[in-house]
């Protein structure tokens, strides 16, 4: 029992969660639906629901392995290192490193676009993340208005997490038939 008292309770991670479903759903539907109005030009109706529901399918690991980072460094750091004030904490780490990564994939397209010059800012921004995870924590005016934008955004978990179950279960019913 000891050791499940490292780790943030179900709200904190409910809103760290909500923060990461925002955002790497809605940058899967930004470029979802910038690609929409070539496909239909040449893919089936059911050819573009198997797309989306591959996106959304994916979105849901790659937010639940997000989400993991930030608990697990809850559960291995001293407790005033991350634990204290976890999810403004955790919502700067993730925020801003999802948004490094979001910047490398619009320079990312291919072999001949390897974004090098980005590639090489990666020691630069993991310091100022540190230093971001570290100021956020002691500044009371931005974490309480972090932690209230991380409550509200646990409403995104009330719509994404069943349509990514139910694109899941599209996705398993066409591998299978």
């Amino acid at each position: 029992m000891g050791i499940l008292k490292r780790f943030p309770g179900r709200r904190e991670i409910a809103a760290l969660y909500g923060v990461i479903v925002l955002i790497i759903y809605s940058w899967t539907l930004v470029w979802f639906f910038w690609k929409f109005p070539s496909w239909i030009n040449y893919l089936s109706i059911w050819e573009i629901v198997k797309a989306f529901c591959i996106s959304v399918s994916t979105n849901l690991f790659e937010s639940l392995a997000v989400v993991a980072l930030p608990v697990l460094l809850a559960a291995i750091l001293p407790q005033a290192w991350f634990r204290k004030e976890f999810v403004a904490r955790a919502v700067v780490l993730v925020a801003g490193g999802l948004g490094y990564m979001m910047y490398l994939a619009t320079f990312f397209q291919g072999k001949e676009d390897y974004p090098s010059d980005a590639i090489q800012l990666v020691p630069w921004v993991a310091l100022v993340l540190m230093l971001a995870v570290f100021l956020v924590g002691k500044s009371g005016f931005v974490c309480k208005a972090i932690n209230a934008f991380a409550e509200r955004a646990t409403i995104f978990l009330y719509l994404y997490i069943p349509l990514s179950l139910i694109c899941l279960l599209v996705v398993l019913a066409v591998l299978v038939f």
